[in-house]
């Protein structure tokens, strides 16, 4: 099972494998495992959060473009994912704008037997 949750919620035995998929982290966020690399990258974040250049329908192309770029780091998820929960972390609340759903979107295109929850 694949889950996204907010990592400002509190963490809990049901989340699985914790994986922050966040480009920028801070000390007292709690994951197992830090994925910068299946992170909007910095120039994408620039365009989209901080300078409001792009809108979100204007960002997931380009955001999947990146992810495809990186799609070993996609699969190595998907396949823990058949295999025990694993949960994706980032600090936005809503999913649905969050490029939490990219990924998770991109698993089902590559695995649709995997099972996604958004927290």
């Amino acid at each position: 099972m694949l889950k996204t949750k907010s990592i400002e919620k509190r963490s809990s035995k049901k989340d699985g494998f914790r994986v922050c998929v966040m480009r920028r982290i801070r000390p007292e966020y709690k994951f197992d495992i830090w994925m910068p690399v299946i992170s909007p990258s910095e120039k994408l974040l620039q365009k989209y959060v901080i300078d409001k250049e792009i809108r979100w329908d204007e960002f997931k192309p380009l955001f999947k473009e990146e992810l495809l770029k990186n799609r070993y780091f996609v699969q190595v998820l998907a396949a823990m994912s058949q295999q025990k929960t694993v949960t994706l972390l980032c600090v936005e609340e809503d999913h649905s704008t969050c490029h939490r759903s990219i990924i998770t979107d991109l698993i089902s295109e590559m695995r649709p037997e995997i099972k996604v929850r958004h927290i």
